[in-house]
């Protein structure tokens, strides 16, 4: 990964990782939908992910998100 996740962007992540939409994860961590999409978009734009299932794929690959 090319530049490091906060923790709460790595959570973010996790969370779509399991199949949680925007909405399921914003629910979860108590913080709005807008919110949940704006971890994820500075997340893929940190690592150089083009898409969310990219941005999945290149975490388990770094071990951040785990099966």
């Amino acid at each position: 990964m090319r530049k490091a996740l906060t923790a709460r962007q790595t959570e973010v992540v996790r969370l779509a990782a399991l199949g949680l939409t925007a909405k399921e994860t914003a629910r979860r961590l108590g913080i709005s939908k807008t919110t949940v999409d704006e971890h994820l978009a500075e997340a893929r734009r940190r690592v150089g992910a083009t898409t969310k299932s990219h941005l999945v794929g290149l975490a388990v690959a770094a071990g951040i998100v785990f099966r």
